[in-house]
């Protein structure tokens, strides 16, 4: 299997991967239940073939393991650019050798899926994830929300690993009755590694089609 590392076509998008794969660590060494969600998980999780910058997670708030967390980071070279921690969420941005990777955690508890992680080089470790329904039901709530063409592609992806299909219906008719045309469509060849970019109107046909 080629490295993932090696699938990726710019120098940037390399060290984000490589980055996000030191979070990661580090976030389960101290957060040993976390859920990953978002796009990073379907990449990584479910062998995507859209990159994603961001790395998007459930976790219980605990300050002082927050705290441990953010040590941890600066400890393996990490600049803290931004933190802000409110009731319900953190948001903060990190820089690694010059890349920046935002890193957010909503604070709920979620029971993930134990799914295999794979790393930027083609090692893989063991994390909690969504199931390709919850991951669905996200992103159709967020196409809604913000009609941006990474969330179109993700649940056109995600269809193929469906085994509960009576979950997603409900949430597959609403994107169909009020879908919008994106408004960033052709920014969807920069994210996909190889292969065809599918158009909009080609991957709501083929949801259609799986929605009955």
């Amino acid at each position: 299997m080629i490295p993932l590392i090696l699938k990726l076509k710019k120098a940037q998008h390399k060290g984000i991967a490589q980055a996000q794969d030191l979070i990661i660590k580090e976030l389960y060494n101290v957060f040993n239940e976390a859920v990953l969600h978002g796009g990073t998980s379907i990449w990584r999780c479910y062998k995507g073939n859209r990159f994603s910058e961001d790395i998007d997670v459930y976790i219980q708030k605990d300050i002082k393991k927050l705290d441990e967390l953010f040590d941890r980071f600066k400890k393996i070279g990490f600049i803290i650019e931004k933190r802000k921690i409110t009731e319900n969420s953190l948001y903060s941005n990190l820089k690694f050798n010059r890349i920046s990777v935002r890193f957010e955690a909503l604070f709920k508890r979620i029971n993930g899926a134990l799914m295999e992680y794979e790393n930027s080089d083609g090692n893989v470790i063991m994390v909690y994830s969504l199931t390709p329904e919850e991951l669905i039901k996200e992103k159709v709530n967020a196409y809604l929300n913000r009609n941006k063409i990474r969330d179109l592609y993700d649940i056109f992806f995600l269809l193929k690993y469906i085994k509960d299909k009576i979950s997603i219906k409900e949430s597959l008719s609403n994107l169909i009755k009020n879908f919008k045309a994106p408004t960033d469509e052709k920014d969807l060849k920069i994210l996909i590694l190889e292969g065809i970019v599918p158009k909009a109107e080609k991957m709501m046909e083929y949801i259609k089609n799986k929605n009955g």
